[in-house]
């Protein structure tokens, strides 16, 4: 089963359970014999609700195999269920139908649901896991990719997958007949080796599935591993626009959702504005050239939260704990206040709502571009107020963490859609309601 289809599998579960968790409260609470006309008004109201309990569920990313660890399962159903319920008991007070109210019914389905979820999941991941249905694979590639795979695969069998082989370049030169398997995940430089590449191409038609190993890589994991990649990759992937409708309803999406953003956090703005001017005094903004779309440089707007002059002894990043930053600054970073501005950035066309984060050109001409392979490739599109890599990596303040990012920014730049990006934003208020990040 592919992972689209185990997917839509976990969709329509969890709703039949909710649909059950549902009846059992209803039944029982009213002796086993509700009237026909409760049981209708409740079953029309959660039709209503069941969806926004999905969203929630959505995002805490327990639809997103491909990047969802099961040992998170717990904390992610109780985030997702409290939500769920915040959620209902809003809609519920705002749009009541018929004058139905059923607070106590919602917190017993609520109560019910945590149990029944977790023990489909369960289900779910076990039968998933189970090795009779996982697909024997060979992957053969450079050791940081392989390990990379093995990772990834080692915390989400349920993908279905069970790795009985790897060859480096080395090693696969010296490689003797290729086991049987149902996969071969081979790294594209591989190909060079005609001999390899021979073994390899005869198996085609013989119901081995071969797949370029970054591909294969970014399937399970979510990031393209930089290792994995050359120059034709760029030009087979990143090259080419095959549509400019895409760029056109992103423009006009990204500014119509910032002058709209502008306008209604007006209240907000008079409120803390003022309150900056008192605690942190003058420069309330904060202005930094950064490197744009096509490595042209740009002035990005934030609002301050360090102490001024904190860059006196040159760029530097931010990291946990940092001196610089004010306590204010800390609550600002925290609900993502300071990236307000940067919604005139976004008006003016040098910015998007989703997209790579920004650096400065200081930091990607001496640190970056020297020791990250494509680093500057990043920006190919434009950057962004959150991006895939701020939602799905945690917040970066080294060469290492950055090279772990680039590897989700390319994911992005090679998946970019409405549909991503529509995905980083759900990610990106988890993230803000949660407290993470910086």
């Amino acid at each position: 089963m592919s992972n689209r289809a185990k997917t839509f599998l976990l969709l329509v579960m969890d709703l039949l359970v909710m649909v059950l968790a549902l009846t059992v409260v209803i039944y029982a609470r009213k002796a086993g014999n509700p009237s026909s006309d409760y049981l209708v008004k409740h079953y029309q109201l959660f039709s209503v609700l069941f969806p926004l309990w999905t969203l929630m569920y959505f995002i805490e990313g327990l639809y997103t195999l491909k990047t969802y660890n099961p040992a998170n399962l717990p904390i992610s159903l109780m985030r997702g269920t409290l939500g769920a319920v915040f959620l209902s008991f809003i809609v519920i007070y705002l749009s009541p139908m018929g004058k139905l109210t059923p607070k106590t019914n919602l917190i017993l389905l609520a109560i019910l649901t945590l149990p029944l979820l977790y023990g489909w999941r369960r289900l779910f991941f076990t039968f998933f896991s189970n090795a009779r249905r996982l697909r024997s694979t060979l992957l053969i590639g450079s050791e940081q990719t392989i390990a990379l795979v093995r990772e990834e695969i080692g915390h989400k069998a349920h993908l279905g997958y069970k790795i009985i082989g790897a060859y480096s370049p080395e090693e696969a030169q010296t490689m003797g007949e290729i086991p049987s398997v149902e996969l071969i995940a081979i790294e594209r430089r591989m190909t060079k080796d005609q001999n390899l590449y021979q073994k390899v191409f005869s198996l085609l038609g013989s119901g081995t599935e071969i797949i370029d190993l970054a591909k294969f890589a970014e399937q399970i994991s979510g990031k393209i591993p930089i290792q994995a990649i050359d120059e034709s990759w760029f030009i087979e992937y990143c090259g080419h626009q095959e549509s400019r409708s895409y760029d056109v309803i992103k423009n006009m999406i990204d500014r119509t959702v910032a002058v709209l953003l502008l306008i209604t956090l007006i209240p907000v703005a008079c409120i803390l504005f003022p309150i900056l001017l008192i605690v942190h005094g003058r420069p309330i903004f904060f202005k930094q050239i950064r490197t744009g779309q096509n490595n042209l440089p740009f002035k990005l707007y934030k609002l301050r939260t360090m102490v001024v002059d904190a860059e006196k002894n040159g760029a530097q990043w931010s990291r946990p704990g940092d001196a610089r930053i004010t306590p204010l600054g800390k609550v600002l970073r925290k609900t993502r206040l300071d990236e307000l501005p940067q919604l005139i950035n976004i008006i003016r066309g040098e910015m998007s709502l989703v997209g790579p984060r920004p650096e400065r050109p200081e930091i990607i001409e001496k640190q970056l571009a020297p020791t990250i392979p494509y680093y500057n490739l990043r920006h190919l599109v434009k950057p962004g107020v959150t991006g895939w890599a701020q939602v799905t990596f945690r917040y970066g303040f080294s060469q290492e963490d950055s090279f772990e990012k680039l590897q989700f920014d390319l994911f992005y730049v090679k998946n970019k859609s409405i549909w991503l990006d529509i995905l980083v934003i759900i990610k990106t208020i988890k993230t803000v309601l949660t407290g993470a990040g910086q």
